[in-house]
């Protein structure tokens, strides 16, 4: 893999030095070996993507032609879910957290959030999130499968015993299982 140095910033403070490297002060921000900054996790994903192109590096997209939609669509079920989730948090940073949740709007990011988790839950129960790609580096996981972990750790974090999220032991046991990686482990927020 690559050796990438992380540095925790806390975006809700607007640190001068994500600031300087975005514009949007948004997380995740990547400062290239030649200083270029990268902003937004697919964009950062294409940029892997073609420094380390397959198959002499296993793909995030997984190998198989028609593989890659599933991929893709498994990832962007997780997307709207981790952005309904943080856009959720935001509004509640901004109004009263009792009035947004039971609005329209609270309401429909509630769904997205439990029907995404529900959609993922059973590709993960089907093993269609095993992070494998058809037996071919099979230690390396797909962009699906980190997204859903990362949406799964997430709303853990922020929503953890809500009754409106569904049941999740595939997810779980995907989490536990990908949470060992020195990717996630050098990763994870602290």
């Amino acid at each position: 893999g690559l050796n990438i140095e992380p540095t925790i910033v806390d975006p809700w403070a607007d640190d001068a030095r994500l600031r300087r490297a975005n514009a949007a002060t948004r997380v995740p921000t990547l400062i290239t070996d030649e200083g270029v900054p990268l902003t937004e996790s697919l964009l950062i994903v294409q940029w892997l993507e073609h420094l380390r192109p397959a198959p002499d590096w296993p793909s995030l997209l997984g190998g198989a032609v028609g593989g890659v939609a599933g991929v893709l669509s498994r990832a962007g079920v997780a997307f709207g879910v981790i952005d309904a989730a943080v856009h959720t948090i935001i509004i509640r940073k901004v109004t009263v957290p009792v009035l947004f949740d039971d609005t329209p709007v609270g309401l429909r990011r509630r769904r997205t959030m439990a029907e995404g988790m529900a959609r993922l839950e059973s590709a993960a129960a089907q093993g269609q999130l095993t992070g494998r790609d058809n037996g071919h580096h099979a230690a390396a996981p797909t962009l699906d499968a980190i997204c859903a972990i990362v949406a799964l750790d997430y709303l853990r974090f922020r929503f953890d015993g809500r009754p409106w999220l569904p049941g999740m032991p595939a997810l779980g046991a995907l989490s536990a299982s990908l949470g060992q990686r020195p990717s996630f482990v050098q990763t994870l927020p602290r």
